[in-house]
């Protein structure tokens, strides 16, 4: 199937934003949060597989994977699963400003390495737009940003956490040239959950609620973070570079931002305008093609 690159944009943009407003879920978890990253990924495993099987006549796909596409798919796996790990932990060791922006530098990461180890084009308005989007996505986490505390922890876990999101989306990437979305995520997902299994059961803190009610924001991250948001953001990246992805991404802070202006009544002013006005135009500015 040939996807528009504006239907791709409007995808990736709409699973960022899901992203964002999901992320407040993490908030209200009683379970450890490598159990919850676990959980996240493991609730919506039935889903995909039902997803793959049914889509696999009509989309004339293989089932299982060729041999020649295992080790991307374990690569995609592997990286969110530490994208997960890390991300969760630094959510709670850090402030949620440091956290984002932090991780947000993914979109930072992606293109650089594409340039020195893929030869991808990174082209002037790109470079721009690029700094202006991070700039916007920095001024909306202006309010929780802070020095690094006494042992560091929670902001090397958001450091690591842009790292292993950048090797997921460039997986991520070379995945979606040869699968669907379906195979793609479902596999990914798959190796990511066996993954991080071991480290929610041995690390400290619940392996599962404490209450029937505690199921409720591990079900919003897994069916409406994991399988829409991420669905989205594996959907429309085949169109997308890498790079634009990670960029468009950066739009994530925006969705927590609306959630915490709702639930948490978090103050915000022109300035919070000004950041989500630079974002968009930043990725505007990036997407334009080069002039003859």
């Amino acid at each position: 199937m040939v996807i528009k690159s504006w239907v791709a944009l409007a995808s990736v943009t709409t699973g960022a934003l899901l992203l964002g407003v999901t992320t407040a879920a993490v908030r209200e978890i009683d379970v450890s949060p490598t159990a919850a990253a676990f959980w996240r990924l493991a609730i919506p495993l039935p889903l995909l597989a039902l997803w793959l099987v049914r889509v696999k006549p009509t989309q004339g796909m293989r089932l299982l994977p060729e041999k020649k596409n295992a080790m991307p798919l374990f690569v995609a796996g592997f990286f969110f699963a530490g994208d997960l790990f890390f991300w969760h932990l630094a959510l709670i060791h850090t402030t949620l400003g440091n956290a984002t922006f932090l991780a947000n530098l993914s979109s930072l990461w992606v293109p650089l390495i594409g340039l020195i180890f893929l030869g991808e084009y990174i082209s002037r308005n790109f470079v721009l737009g690029l700094a202006l989007a991070l700039s916007g996505a920095l001024l909306l986490a202006r309010h929780s940003l802070t020095v690094p505390t006494a042992d560091g922890l929670g902001d090397v876990y958001g450091l690591l956490t842009g790292f292993f999101f950048c090797g997921y989306l460039l997986a991520l990437d070379r995945c979606r040239v040869q699968m669907s979305t379906a195979q793609t995520l479902y596999y990914s997902s798959t190796v990511a959950a066996i993954l991080l299994l071991p480290a929610a059961l041995l690390l400290p803190g619940p392996w599962l609620p404490s209450t029937p009610a505690g199921w409720l924001p591990l079900f919003a991250l897994g069916l409406l973070a994991h399988l829409l948001g991420q669905g989205l953001v594996a959907f429309g990246i085949r169109r997308l570079m890498a790079s634009t992805t990670a960029m468009v991404l950066c739009l994530e802070g925006i969705g927590a931002m609306t959630v915490g202006v709702l639930f948490y009544l978090e103050p915000r002013n022109g300035w919070d305008l000004l950041a989500v006005a630079a974002l968009i135009i930043g990725i505007g500015i990036a997407r334009r093609p080069r002039a003859a």
